[in-house]
């Protein structure tokens, strides 16, 4: 009698646990959920958003999510230095670094010589008005010795050219305009990003030698000064993080106002990874 009573009493004793414990956790999945439209509301963003066709979670799918820890979010991108062979190819080298997450054997330069598309045909008219190439088209300058670099768009062409040889179904994506409640649920996801600032996250510098007409168009062009590319890759409440290729050892954090404004500055350029399915 008394071991059926304690058979009971236990069995009572884990069924209140048992609904105690899924009331919590219902509890903490609905205050997260909460606090997630918060954060849509305050930016005054669509969660709904697609990128280039994609939901972020259909841009999250075959990624392995990371544990939080305390509020802390990192993927682990491998760190490398853009120095000494490209002084001024940021991109490619946080395209290689992307790729090296991904699991692929690319480095910088092999993706730099049969991959990256750049022209450093810079030339002075009759009035000394200088003509140069379109930094969305290719990469302006040469990224072994000077010139000034390329936006979103080249990447992606850069990765989805390296892709259609190595690797058929991955697709390089632009997340252009995103936002950063975005940000964060694909880095919950596991999905690092190249993104467009500065360096150090430093104001720009605007000056008219970084001026030209583009080649193409005879569009005026000018190149925001201490503008940096960096591969992001975590974050927590009060910072994000990055690899940074600017001779930087380990993953670097930045504040978050201070990222968010350089971001914004310089067009809210992005790009990802979609795996495929």
């Amino acid at each position: 009698m008394k071991n059926k009573l304690l058979v009971i009493t236990l069995g009572i004793c884990t069924a209140v646990c048992t609904v105690i414990a899924d009331y919590a956790y219902t509890g903490q999945i609905l205050d997260e959920r909460f606090a997630e439209v918060m954060r849509y509301e305050a930016l005054n963003a669509d969660p709904h958003t697609r990128y280039g066709g994609y939901s972020v979670e259909e841009l999250g799918h075959g990624y392995e999510k990371p544990t939080e820890v305390f509020g802390k979010v990192l993927l682990d991108v491998p760190v490398i230095s853009q120095y000494p062979e490209l002084p001024i190819g940021c991109e490619v080298t946080s395209a290689a670094a992307l790729l090296q997450y991904l699991g692929f054997d690319a480095d910088k330069i092999y993706l730099t010589d049969n991959y990256l598309i750049w022209d450093d045909n810079f030339t002075y008219d009759d009035q000394m008005v200088s003509h140069g190439p379109d930094p969305y088209r290719v990469f302006a300058g040469d990224p072994y010795d000077w010139g000034y670099g390329c936006f979103a768009p080249v990447i992606t062409d850069t990765l989805n050219r390296y892709f259609a040889d190595a690797a058929p179904g991955y697709e390089a994506v632009s997340l252009e305009g995103i936002n950063s409640a975005d940000i964060e649920k694909l880095l919950n996801e596991g999905v690092p990003m190249i993104v467009w600032a500065s360096r150090d996250m430093k104001p720009y510098n605007y000056r008219e030698p970084a001026e030209w007409l583009l080649n193409d168009t005879g569009e005026p062009f000018m190149w925001i000064g201490n503008s940096h590319t960096l591969v992001l890759c975590g974050y927590d409440s009060a910072c994000y993080y990055f690899m940074d290729c600017d001779d930087k050892d380990e993953i670097t954090p930045y504040l978050k106002e201070r990222f968010l404004n350089r971001f914004e500055e310089n067009g809210s350029q992005c790009v990802a990874v979609k795996i495929p399915d």
